[in-house]
Order: structure tokens, then C-alpha cells, then sequence
């Protein structure tokens, strides 16, 4: 993400264009720092994560359309 780009989510936010929980830089406001250190140095890939959740609401990891936990379960794929 461009700084541009981060600079366009702030204004945004600022301006109630975007709820916080759709905007990327709010992803991690709440996540703690041991837990970013560790997807910095690649110890938690946060992809993977992103999909388990997917797969927690059974939605489809490509759309985000709702398949189902079993369908769901088909299509959830660790790297």
C-alpha cells in the first residue's frame, strides 16, 4: 500500500466514508505487538489466518460469498 493510499483510507475515515471495520488501516489497531512482531519476522503468516476465518464463517475465500461450513471446509486450503 502506497502512502498515497494509506493517506486516502485516513481521509475517509475522518470524513465517515468508511466504517473502521472496512478500513485496511485499522487491521491490526487492536492486535497485540507481540503478535505483529511475529507476523513481521514470519513467524505467523496472516494469510493463513485470514482464511481460517473465511472458513469460520463459511464463506467462499476468493468472493466472500456464503457456501457453507461443510463447503467451506472443502475449499479452506493451508499452504
Amino acid at each position: 500500500m502506497t502512502q498515497a493510499e494509506i493517506n486516502r483510507y485516513r481521509a475517509a475515515a475522518s470524513l465517515g466514508l468508511i466504517p473502521d471495520e472496512e478500513n485496511p488501516i485499522f487491521l491490526f489497531s487492536q492486535t497485540h505487538k507481540d503478535i505483529l512482531i511475529d507476523i513481521i519476522s514470519g513467524k505467523i503468516d496472516a494469510v493463513q489466518f485470514a482464511r481460517m476465518e473465511m472458513w469460520n464463517r463459511g464463506l467462499d475465500i476468493k468472493t466472500g460469498k456464503w457456501i457453507g461450513w461443510r463447503k467451506g471446509e472443502d475449499s479452506y486450503q493451508v499452504a
